[in-house]
């Protein structure tokens, strides 16, 4: 309420400087809404990076099914914007759910292993020789 009112010109009427920068950047403040990832592929596995700064392991969800790596990551923030005096003038909290979803096929999802280090999670995905079947069945 603070800030509606810190924005707010002798009329009660929002700064029109004000609404158009606030509509100018909130596209960009969506983007770092994203979980940024890099994707390695050797003959023999995926590696799979994911930017995770400030989220605790316990708040990432990892699942492999249908070819398919999933990731959901619950974000809460809190952002404290308190001077020496202890006036606040803002305070922003964000919540939400982040997730992502690659297709990988032909992973040995027994042997899937993750580490989260230094705000980055590591996803290792082993792949498995892929069937040279070329789905024809005989029938006998």
């Amino acid at each position: 309420m603070t800030n509606t009112l810190m924005n707010r010109n002798a009329y009660g009427m929002l700064d029109p400087f004000e609404r158009m920068a606030r509509s100018l950047w909130e596209p960009m403040e969506s983007l770092d809404q994203v979980l940024k990832t890099d994707i390695n592929e050797t003959d023999d596995q995926y590696q799979v990076k994911v930017d995770v700064p400030g989220i605790d392991k316990q708040d990432v969800k990892l699942d492999y099914r249908d070819n398919t790596l999933s990731i959901k990551v619950q974000k809460d923030s809190f952002e404290d914007h308190e001077d020496q005096d202890q006036n606040v003038v803002m305070n922003e909290r964000r919540t939400g759910t982040l997730q992502r979803q690659y297709a990988l096929p032909n992973i040995a999802a027994d042997k899937i292993t993750a580490v989260q280090a230094d705000g980055v999670l590591t996803i290792t995905l082993p792949k498995t020789q892929p069937s040279n079947d070329d789905g024809q069945i005989e029938i006998q």
